[in-house]
């Protein structure tokens, strides 16, 4: 007997996905109610006879108008003729009615009759099926095992063997198994989407059905060891998907950084037939093997910068190309542009020696005076940097390599401007800039229309969001939040945190930030509050923080009389006065509960400048919040943090976009380039020009000539970039992910804790 096909598609769009005692009160009564649809009489039973197939029928019949004289004629039936095609049948029918009737006991026992007595007919796969079904549901997982590793596959319609390759992976232990059964799912799921189903609400179920096992199987995949990987991908031969999952375990390979291994399965993967679904996975690997750069996992920490400065600097020597740099030079803003174009020039060698360059040509020597006035120790001068008139620049000369500058002026349509005009050349590969979120965001449109890469130095997540050709670079209050509580928690086993901070759209913003990352590491805030931007006085937020407000009147009256022997005990000698001190400590409240100060908390967050900072530290000891590591940003850093400040942000740290006295080669070298060329320190803003610029010009000297397509694919598979402002790896939305650096102050001085 053959089971028919819509039924079953009907039972699975119904909800057959969950798991085994939800799937079998649901699968049986499907299967039994088509159950003789399409019924045949192959098998070893003798061909029915022409009586037998008469009362056969008068007998479903009469089940139908009343199944309890039905059933009797049906189990009449099996008795008179056991060796009929069609007994296996009456077999069938009767567990249906049994199980109609609620009597599943019953069903059973036909259904292990056509079993043991009918082994080889038509209708015993199928009876397996349930039995494996209802014994798993009953608990006997052995028994369902067995009587699924019986059944012939090809002899089950694809709608079956779905149902028997997901009752299989549900019961498998070894988790290779489970998956590869599920895979099999998937195979006679797409062979059984291919036949007619007329009904197309039903339809749409069933493809969303399948796009839930495709899930299921991505999420075990990725929860395979290595070892696993490979073993599936050995069982699979060649058939999808094998193809994704030796994809996957390079991909793991190039985490790690063991290119070798990760070329191996990568060539395997070449050979074998991949999903359309499997092109991104492919490009990233492919990409990273090209460049020899590790992946980074984007739910995991970025590498360190020790980690990183184990490996080769990548180089820029022979890069070619156009590079158009979009940036504010004049305006409000143009000291910021100016900082932001040295690092530009710095990172395209703008300021190497002609003589360096086998025999420079005049038109070479005019270019290198042209941006003399660029170099050592002076100004950029802005009569040349204004829109138009600021000379194409070879980089070094005779290089190939072309610096085309632009001025937004700090304003939107100057930037658009700006963008249309560098589109217009031919050979250009990518644009710098530009800066200021507003003026981003701007050119953000238009560079997408016009497809040219553009790599924005704001810090504006929104600005390359559904926009390809857009990416973001700067250092964002996330990046430096996460950092800080990353090392807090990790390092400092910090699980409890407060929050002081400015009541203004920045310090409300940065609190929300701090907020979710504790959370997002299993911490916890105990304490927020929040203070006026503009005040010097701190008592009131800091007590509402450590407990002092929301006070009963018995604990009011408890502080008074504690207040009260302090001030007595600062008038005795000071041994007496700290007895007094340690005696007035000891008092509790009404109901014996502690009294404030209640510092409840490791760590505390202060998102604010470093001259509020130095206001903030000494109250907080003078309202004996002690014990407490201090958490800061970049704008903490400033020589007056600790002169100021002094024991008071003693072990504070702070994560900061940029550190110039950073240890690492691809910072330090960055910082002697910069002070040698332009006789000054550089700041945040040269840092994002300078690794922006050699991110892009390390492609072109790896790869040679690129389109603007390739760039642009290059640029979003950047991950684990070494660069002076930090860790950096491209997210697929074009955002960049950066590890900033982490700093200390120890010793009256603010030093490195990379």
């Amino acid at each position: 007997m053959g089971i028919a096909n819509e039924g079953l598609r009907v039972s699975f769009r119904r909800g057959l996905d969950s798991f085994i005692p939800v799937l079998v009160p649901i699968l049986v009564p499907a299967l039994l109610a088509i159950g003789l649809a399409g019924c045949t009489t192959q098998g070893p039973s003798r061909p029915a006879s022409d009586e037998e197939r008469q009362r056969y029928t008068a007998a479903v019949n009469l089940s139908d108008r009343d199944p309890a004289a039905g059933a009797s004629e049906l189990e009449a039936f099996v008795t008179r003729y056991p060796e009929s095609g069609l007994a296996d049948d009456a077999a069938y029918r009767l567990a249906e009615l049994a199980l109609e009737a609620g009597d599943e006991g019953a069903a059973i026992r036909w259904l292990r009759l056509i079993v043991r007595d009918y082994p080889g007919d038509s209708t015993a796969d199928s009876a397996r099926l349930l039995l494996a079904g209802m014994e798993s549901q009953r608990g006997d997982l052995v028994a369902a095992r067995r009587l699924l590793s019986r059944i012939d596959f090809e002899r089950l319609a694809p709608s079956d063997r779905r149902l028997a390759y997901r009752l299989l992976a549900d019961l498998s232990i070894d988790p290779v198994d489970s998956l590869e059964w599920r895979i099999r799912e998937r195979r006679a799921a797409y062979e059984d989407l291919g036949r007619a189903v007329p009904d197309p609400e039903l339809a749409v179920e069933f493809d969303v059905g399948l796009a839930d096992l495709d899930l299921q199987i991505a999420s075990a995949m990725d929860g395979l060891m290595d070892e696993e990987l490979e073993d599936l991908a050995d069982r699979l031969d060649g058939e999808p998907p094998a193809g994704r999952v030796l994809l996957l375990r390079a991909r793991r390979d190039l985490v790690v950084g063991d290119f070798g291994s990760a070329n191996r399965f990568f060539k395997r993967a070449r050979r074998i037939e991949l999903d359309d679904s499997d092109a991104s996975l492919y490009a990233e690997v492919e990409e990273s093997i090209r460049l020899r750069q590790p992946i980074i996992d984007p739910r995991q920490a970025l590498p360190t910068f020790a980690e990183l400065a184990e490996l080769p600097l990548p180089s820029t020597r022979g890069a070619a190309g156009t590079l158009g740099v979009v940036l504010p030079l004049s305006g409000r803003f143009a000291e910021y542009g100016e900082e932001s174009l040295r690092g530009i020039m710095l990172a395209a060698n703008i300021f190497a020696p002609v003589s360096t360059i086998a025999s420079p040509d005049a038109a070479n020597d005019r270019a290198a005076d042209e941006i003399s006035g660029l170099g050592r120790g002076s100004d950029i001068h802005r009569d040349m940097l204004s829109a138009g008139e600021m000379p194409d620049i070879e980089a070094p000369p005779r290089s190939g390599l072309r610096i085309v500058v632009r001025d937004s002026q700090g304003t939107a349509e100057g930037a658009v401007r700006a963008v249309r005009e560098l589109a217009a050349e031919e050979d250009l590969v990518a644009i710098v800039g530009p800066l200021l979120g507003a003026t981003a965001a701007a050119a953000a449109v238009e560079a997408n229309f016009l497809e040219v890469p553009m790599l924005a130095l704001t810090s504006r997540e929104e600005v390359p969001r559904e926009r390809p050709y857009v990416f973001r670079f700067r250092t964002t209050p996330d990046d430096e939040i996460r950092a800080l509580v990353d090392h807090a928690a990790g390092q400092l086993g910090a699980r409890r945190f407060a929050v002081l901070y400015p009541k203004d759209v920045y310090g409300r913003r940065m609190r929300d930030h701090f907020w979710q990352a504790v959370e997002d590491h299993g911490g916890f805030v105990v304490a927020s509050s929040g203070y006026d931007p503009n005040s010097t006085d701190f008592a009131d937020p800091i007590r509402r923080m450590i407990g002092y407000s929301l006070l009963s009147k018995g604990e009011e009256e408890a502080l008074e009389h504690r207040e009260a022997l302090m001030r007595r005990g600062r008038r005795l000698e000071a041994s007496d006065a700290a007895v007094a001190r340690s005696v007035a400590y000891r008092i509790l409240g009404p109901k014996g509960e502690p009294l404030p100060p209640r510092v409840d908390f490791d760590a505390l967050f202060i998102p604010d400048s470093h001259d509020k900072v130095v206001l903030i530290a000494p109250q907080l000891t003078f309202h004996e919040v002690g014990g407490v590591v201090l958490l800061g940003t970049g704008d903490w850093v400033h020589e007056d943090l600790v002169r100021i400040g002094r024991e008071h942000v003693k072990g504070s740290v702070i994560s900061a976009p940029f550190d110039p006295e950073s240890r690492f080669p691809f910072v330090s070298e960055f910082v002697e380039d910069y002070s040698h060329t332009f006789e000054g320190r550089p700041d945040v803003f040269s840092a994002h020009g300078y690794d922006v610029t050699r991110l892009v010009l390390v492609r072109l000297a790896r790869q040679g000539p690129m389109t603007r397509d390739e760039v642009q694919s290059a640029i979003l598979h950047t991950q684990a970039y070494p660069g002076a402002s930090g860790v950096i790896s491209v997210m697929p939305d074009g955002n960049a992910r950066k590890r900033p650096f982490l700093l200390e102050v120890k010793r009256n001085r603010i030093v490195s804790l990379d």
